[in-house]
């Protein structure tokens, strides 16, 4: 991927002062100066219940929070910005029907999609017909070589690839301070994300894998899925799920007889904590109370405790829009081409809300580094991050930090 500095040979930066945010439920501002806005989307699973109702609440307000940002520090290219929220209704058919509308109303980059399979979806789509896609919470391997175009790749991501939390999945059931299990069977939801992530966890584990048992959410039981899970009573269990699919099947198994332990993917440990969750170990994206965490933590009070991925949603947006700064045009082909190199841990620091020191340090000729919300957000050639991962401990009703796995573990490097 080309990542080659182009800077802009005339600006035209509006003189107007800055207009007020405004009403946010649908697009945001006024074209200033000379230049249209630039605009920007959103492909969110809005109109649906339960958790991922919260998470697309969430994420929304988080890019609406980034779109504020950007524009008070004058905008990219100097232009205002518009955000068109559109409804991916959880189905790889309609968030490809909003990404082309989004298209066909000239928007340059959207954030989305929320779920792996969404996601996928809209990079093949994109791949025919660019537009920058940049996912706060999709996190199937399979993304790393989807999306692109001839030799530019579209879609990005600033939440991890799935391979580093099956890494530490797999870590957790092998090394002898944690389950050290000689064999281990897994449980996963029947879907996009279950079945990509199971397939690196049981790659990555060492253990012998004596069991792989799909569950879909929702079933009016789950007594023959854990029978069938546990059957040759595995020295651990790994289980493989999204937030709000597990819940039924993993209280299940919980209160069965069964007394080994238990290894859970991300967001799958409930704020409240029944005592039922015993003999569980999680992995989990570090959250790192960084400088542009606590920022965004401070603009987004209103919807505090933050669901997960809400700080990725921030940093999808606002780097799309640094990109499009660096290269000196609003396009598709100019994010694409500039993401890894205003985030790639190279240049002067920005941070949340410094899109204004970012402007001056650009039009100064100097490279700019974004450390967001969610990290470094240093993205590699596949425009996706390397993050920090923590293993914790969950036993009667509290959960404890066992152990921080640092990025140089994924790389091949020592850990310790």
């Amino acid at each position: 991927m080309s990542t080659g500095y182009s800077r802009r040979s005339v600006l035209r930066r509006g003189g107007a002062a800055l207009v007020g945010a405004g009403s946010l439920s649908g697009c945001l501002g006024e074209v200033r100066g000379s230049e249209s806005a630039v605009r920007f989307g959103t492909i969110f699973p809005l109109s649906a219940e339960g958790p991922l109702e919260v998470l697309g609440t969430h994420h929304r307000r988080a890019v609406e929070q980034a779109v504020e940002d950007v524009r008070a520090g004058g905008g990219p290219l100097g232009r205002d910005v518009e955000l068109l929220a559109r409804d991916s209704e959880v189905s790889p058919e309609a968030a490809v029907e909003r990404c082309e509308a989004l298209q066909d109303e000239n928007a340059v980059g959207f954030v989305g999609g929320l779920v792996s399979g969404v996601s996928l979806a809209l990079a093949e789509h994109i791949a025919d017909d660019p537009i920058a896609q940049v996912s706060q919470s999709s996190t199937a391997p399979g993304l790393a070589d989807r999306g692109y175009r001839e030799d530019t790749k579209y879609v990005g991501r600033t939440a991890p690839n799935d391979i580093q939390q099956a890494s530490v999945m797999a870590k957790v059931l092998d090394d002898p301070k944690y389950v050290g299990a000689d064999d281990v069977a897994v449980l996963y939801l029947d879907d996009a994300f279950g079945n990509s992530l199971v397939t690196e966890v049981t790659a990555a584990v060492d253990a012998d894998v004596i069991a792989e048992v799909p569950f879909e959410s929702g079933a009016a039981s789950y007594d023959d899925t854990i029978s069938t899970l546990l059957a040759d009573d595995p020295d651990g269990v790994a289980v493989v799920g999204s937030p709000g699919s597990t819940k039924d099947v993993l209280t299940r198994g919980l209160n069965s007889d069964y007394d080994g332990e238990w290894v859970l993917s991300a967001g799958l440990v409930p704020d409240a904590l029944p005592n039922l969750y015993t003999n569980v170990y999680d992995a989990t994206v570090m959250s790192q109370q960084s400088n542009g965490a606590q920022k965004l933590a401070q603009r987004l009070e209103d919807i505090a405790p933050l669901a997960p991925y809400t700080q990725h949603a921030y940093d999808a947006l606002f780097l799309q829009a640094l990109a499009i700064e660096r290269a000196g045009e609003a396009t598709p082909e100019a994010i694409a081409n500039n993401l890894q190199a205003v985030s790639g841990g190279r240049g002067h620091t920005v941070t949340v809300g410094e899109f204004d020191r970012a402007r001056k340090l650009l039009d100064a000729g100097r490279e700019i580094n974004y450390e967001g919300a969610s990290g470094s957000v240093d993205l590699n050639a596949d425009l996706e991050p390397l993050s920090p991962y923590l293993i914790r401990e969950v036993y009667r009703g509290s959960v404890r930090n066992r152990e921080l796995v640092k990025t140089s573990f994924f790389e091949g490097g020592d850990d310790e």
